[in-house]
């Protein structure tokens, strides 16, 4: 788990408990995979649809299928509240997830080719610009796609484009480099050096591509490698010019490959002038334990033609081929080949569903089965006579006189700070259009606009579009645009405030905050309101930059003078940030957070306004530029507040900094910063599940607890039963605290609640990395709950006595919390 250095000497590395179930879960784990294999780890994995979070069917399925082309897939189940088998949730899910899990257990040896390979030379997944570096690549233009090996170029699906119900969409902005790339499933020809656009992907369908010349070592499909047949080795080959590959085997159990205990194959493609296409497989080299030297061979040679002639040698002797007229004739016959025209790769749908009728129809091969031989002993050639790989152009159609488009604009409801979007009139004839832009080309542009994101802010650029069909291309129409500026990319959304000074209505204080310069805070007229405190919630957790305040428009009343400001993470404990001295005019006015402090709450003592009220446009308050925003609570990270990371805290409650799990993401579930995850932490979630906890507070929190025991002396055996006593609560939503003990004189039995009314027992008996043990007592209010209230026995703790002890146990480390967050210790 997670990148530090020296991570590379361990086998894999994992991207830790996330959330499922949403896009984003998808969208930054692409990038991420691609960054580990240039850090040197290219044994990247995840949980399949998260470990927490799921239940969207469509992100499911597309997270399966993109991962096929992954080296890992981990799927964890158990610890979240949705199941995460790749059929828990039904079709089409179930048979669409089984068809990419057979796929992938099918490319094993290629798998295990380039996994070979980027022990010391290039990674698995491989970013577009290790293998075609140019000015486009370089960037962050080809950070949603990526090379798997040299034969493949996969572009997930991460977001919804122009999604049906049924999760039917399409995939833009494709980078094909130079070369011929072949779409996987149907064959689709498709010229490089260019972006395709509108690439049509049916839910069961990724954008994925061969690049022409690939030899891809397959197996046959298989649920696990037990069930791998070790007499047969399979070859799909895209014949193209010359072009090999060298398939690596090892035993796949021991380290015995140290010691050179593994075998290498080269294969090689060549296509003559004469169209003969000519496969050569060479005399398997090396050896190690379990190695079958006796396979039959199959290849699977894509070609849309039926050849002329299929000829066969093993060590330069003939072998007579029978062609066979079908695919069961093949699959039972010995040194045969058949030319399928249409091979169906929907071989595994559950049957009787739905998907069970899709036609997922390749494009035509011929395939070849030679009888077992050593592959040790010598080469293995089959020649294709009239050979021919040229699938009918799908996109270009249409015939006639294309005239150049016309009303190509970018209008200003399509110009924003980082993304421009043309439209244009369409052209009569046309297939499709080709946009020029920075000069890349983005070609099968079916809809008559595009959307360009992540440009840069206050920056001309210059369009040119042209129609395309079948007869050629039309004029090219030439047309500019310049982004806006934006002032406010780093200013923080979503705030709230609280003032200790009265607000008139309909001019409440989070006017300050609602990004409009038009309406305005105002205190509350006729009463004076300095000196008062605002507390500023930025209900995220933010590294500060700055803010700046917009006073009233006019030289009024409430323009803000003197003060003082502060930050805190958590509304008790707080840090001076400096002082302002302003004018009292309308000049927009800025303080600046020395050391860019991380903070959720920003408080303003004003001592000094003008007329002793408050007033003021807007107030920005403005993060370090490139820093994210961090939601309290989100330790899954997907930017949302929900069961799934209360269930996370559940798991994590009681865990310290110095806990082998404790730095990283988890580090950043401790919102108090006392180094412990306790009911604060856990109580930022829970007062905001199930709907949020009612704001109806009975007055702040207030209370202690007092632990106790029938009698202190115990013999080895007997169960010690620790009353756990609340006196003088108020407001009471949440609770912990730590019992230390000795794991010789102790073992955890039970807890009992008595008087905890609705709370939930987040309680965990927890081992610590340091060898200590500590018991968390927890409950916790999760949304709108009764709080506890006044002196009442809440719950009983069991511990069993292993040998005969005093008892004189002591809590610490305690807290109560309100639905507020307001909080006491004991």
């Amino acid at each position: 788990l997670d990148g530090w250095a020296g991570t590379q000497r361990y086998a894999g590395v994992w991207s830790g408990d996330q959330s499922g179930g949403v896009w984003e879960y998808i969208r930054f784990h692409i990038p991420t995979y691609i960054g580990s294999g240039l850090s040197g780890q290219p044994n990247i994995t995840s949980d399949m649809d998260g470990i927490f979070g799921g239940k969207n069917p469509v992100v499911n399925i597309r997270d399966f299928q993109w991962k096929t082309w992954t080296p890992m897939e981990l799927n964890m189940d158990g610890w979240g509240s949705n199941e995460k088998y790749p059929h828990a949730l039904g079709e089409p899910a179930t048979s669409i997830n089984r068809h990419y899990l057979k796929l992938k257990s099918e490319l094993m040896p290629y798998a295990y080719s380039i996994a070979e390979e980027s022990v010391d030379g290039l990674p698995m997944i491989r970013a577009m610009f290790l293998e075609y570096p140019n000015d486009y690549t370089y960037g962050k233009s080809t950070q949603y796609q990526f090379l798997y090996g040299p034969s493949f170029l996969v572009a997930p699906i991460y977001q919804p484009t122009r999604a049906d119900e049924k999760g039917n969409d399409i995939r833009n902005t494709i980078y094909l480099p130079e070369g011929i790339w072949i779409d996987y499933f149907n064959g689709d020809l498709y010229e490089g050096n260019r972006i395709i656009n509108n690439f049509d992907a049916p839910i069961w369908k990724l954008p994925v591509f061969v690049k022409n010349g690939a030899i891809i070592p397959m197996v046959n499909p298989n649920n696990n490698v037990a069930e791998i047949n070790k007499g047969l080795r399979i070859y799909e080959i895209y014949p193209y010019g010359a072009s090999s590959f060298v398939e690596y085997d090892d035993d796949g159990l021991t380290e015995q490959y140290r010691q050179g205990k593994s075998a290498v194959t080269l294969i090689e493609s060549n296509v003559d002038k004469k169209n003969n296409a000519v496969i050569t497989v060479h005399p398997a080299k090396g050896s190690f334990d379990g190695f079958e030297k006796n396979k039959a061979t199959e290849f699977r040679i894509n070609a849309t033609r039926k050849p002329k002639k299929v000829t066969a040698k093993v060590d330069k002797q003939s072998v007579k081929l029978t062609e066979v007229t079908t695919e069961d004739a093949f699959n039972k016959g010995t040194n045969v080949y058949f030319y399928n025209p249409s091979p169906n790769l929907n071989k595994f749908a559950t049957a009787g569903s739905e998907f069970a009728n899709v036609e997922i129809k390749k494009n035509p091969q011929v395939m070849v089965k030679l009888a077992a031989a050593d592959i040790t002993a010598a080469p293995t050639v089959v020649t294709v006579e009239g050979f021919e790989f040229a699938p009918a152009d799908t996109h270009r159609v249409k015939t006639g006189t294309l005239s150049a488009p016309q009303q190509a604009v970018v209008a200003e409801e399509n110009i924003e700070a980082y993304t421009l979007k043309p439209t244009w009139a369409k052209v009569d004839n046309a297939d499709y259009y080709e946009i020029e832009f920075n000069n890349m080309l983005y070609s099968t542009i079916k809809d008559n606009e595009l959307l360009f994101e992540d440009l840069q802010a206050e920056t001309p650029y210059t369009f040119k579009v042209r129609a395309v069909n079948k007869d050629g291309v039309s004029d090219w129409t030439t047309f500019n645009a310049t982004t806006k500026s934006n002032p406010l990319e780093f200013a923080i959304k979503g705030i709230t405030a609280q003032t200790s000074a009265a607000n008139q209505g309909g001019q409440g204080v989070n006017k300050l905050f609602d990004f409009d310069e038009s309406n305005t805070w105002h205190t509350k007229w006729s009463t004076k309101a300095v000196p008062f405190e605002m507390i500023v919630d930025l209900n995220t957790i933010n590294q500060l930059d700055k803010f700046h305040y917009l006073p009233r428009g006019e030289r009024g009343n409430g323009i803000l003078k003197k003060g003082t400001v502060s930050y805190s993470m958590d509304r008790e404990n707080w840090t001076d940030a400096g002082a302002f001295d302003w004018a009292a005019d309308t000049e927009e006015k800025v303080f600046t957070f020395k050391g860019n402090p991380t903070v959720r709450y920003i408080k303003l003592n004003v001592t000094e306004a003008v007329g002793d009220y408050g007033s003021g446009r807007e107030m920005y308050v403005f993060k370090v530029p490139g820093t994210e925003s961090y939601i309290p609570g989100d330790i899954n990270n997907d930017r949302l507040i929900n069961r799934n990371d209360l269930t996370s805290y559940m798991n994590y409650t009681g865990l310290r900094r110095g806990d082998a799990d404790f730095e990283g993401y988890i580090s950043n579930g401790d919102l108090n910063k006392n180094d412990l995850i306790d009911a604060y932490d856990i109580s930022v979630v829970a007062t905001r599940c199930d709907g949020g906890a009612a704001k109806d507070s009975i007055g702040k929190v207030a209370g202690t607890l007092q632990i106790s025991t029938p009698k202190k002396a115990y013999n080895a055996g007997d169960v010690v039963e620790i009353l756990v006593k609340g006196t003088d609560l108020q407001s009471v939503n949440a609770l912990s605290f730590a019992l230390p003990y000795n794991p010789q004189d102790y073992e955890f039995v039970t807890v009992e609640p008595i008087g905890i009314k609705a709370m939930e027992n987040l309680t965990n008996d927890r081992l610590h990395t340091n060898g200590t043990k500590a018991l968390y007592p927890t409950f916790v209010n999760v949304g709108k709950k009764e709080a506890l209230e006044g002196t009442a026995d809440l719950f009983v703790l069991k511990l069993k006595a292993r040998r005969n002890v005093k008892f004189d146990l002591k809590p610490i480390d305690g807290y109560l919390v309100d639905k507020d967050l307001n909080y006491v210790t004991f």
